[in-house]
């Protein structure tokens, strides 16, 4: 037979617990709606912001630049925010939306 101070014990640890678990959880599910409001407010990447990027990938005149590729069809791509921007997932543009037609040197193949 359990004592009554084994059954407080318990239930209040189970209770400790989930209320631990749910502060994380929450902190993280109120911030995901503000990043996603402000991906529209980055400002613009500006030709030669970083790997030699450039607004119209047809303005480059970079080795690796090969025809037919732009941040469109890149892997580092994450999407259109604008008509004509969008957010790219290399680490040196996530601050910044890159032209769905840029380029950049650091361009790889996917999206």
């Amino acid at each position: 037979m359990q004592s009554p101070l084994d059954h407080n014990r318990r239930r209040f640890l189970t209770r400790a617990a989930v209320a631990a678990s749910v502060v994380p959880l929450s902190t993280l599910a109120l911030q995901l709606p503000s990043r996603r409001a402000t991906a529209a407010d980055r400002p613009e990447a500006e030709d030669g912001h970083a790997h030699d990027y450039v607004r119209n990938a047809a303005d480059s005149d970079h080795a690796l630049f090969e025809a037919g590729s732009n941040c469109g069809n890149c892997a580092f791509w994450s999407g259109s925010v604008t008509d004509d921007h969008g957010g790219c997932f290399h680490p040196d543009f996530m601050t910044v939306l890159v032209a769905e037609e840029g380029w950049c040197s650091v361009y790889a193949r996917g999206g």
